[in-house]
């Protein structure tokens, strides 16, 4: 799934690159956008790198470059389906990943993450052989919250990971197939 190369109106989403990392650490040390993402122990270029070579080996890490100038402005992340979530039946035995995202703070709010996602959604469900997707949020990330659910996730549950109150939506490929046409 790493050869994963989408092209929307404005970007090119595909697999990171090691030739990324001084964007993804301009965007990434933020510290609004470092405290959204729990990248509280990212300070420095050393720790910076740490953890984006721990992505690129350990999940799908997806590259949003803006086509404009080819310089990458975010990232989406697949990782294994978040734990809890798996132990719930109707979810047993089904193909999932979970979603995590980020971009620079002077490209929020101008739709890219949201265009970006409705191009790989559709990747993962019809091309990849994904049931269901799942994306975790504080209740203090209204823009992360506010998109999930203009995508169609749905709320599962709520749980804690050290400290932190997550809100844990879910999209299932029959809800993205029955619900697309009038989200998408």
């Amino acid at each position: 799934m790493s050869s994963i190369r989408l092209e929307t109106e404005r970007l090119i989403v595909r697999p990171h690159g090691m030739d990324d990392f001084k964007a993804y650490f301009e965007y990434v040390m933020d510290p609004d956008l470092q405290a959204k993402l729990g990248l509280n122990g990212v300070s420095d270029e050393a720790s910076a790198r740490e953890t984006f070579c721990w992505l690129m080996d350990h999940c799908i890490f997806l590259a949003l470059v803006r086509k404009a100038d080819g310089k990458a402005i975010g990232h989406i992340a697949l990782h294994p389906p978040y734990r809890t979530l798996t132990k719930d039946p109707a979810f047993q035995d089904k193909a999932g990943h979970s979603l995590s995202f980020a971009i620079a703070a002077e490209e929020q709010r101008k739709g890219l993450m949201g265009e970006a996602l409705q191009a790989l959604i559709p990747e993962l469900f019809q091309h990849h052989h994904v049931d269901f997707l799942d994306c975790e949020a504080e209740p203090a990330n209204p823009a992360s919250n506010a998109l999930q659910e203009k995508l169609g996730f749905t709320l599962w549950g709520r749980d804690r990971f050290d400290d932190v109150e997550l809100l844990i939506r879910v999209l299932t490929k029959e809800r993205w197939q029955t619900t697309k046409k009038a989200l998408w």
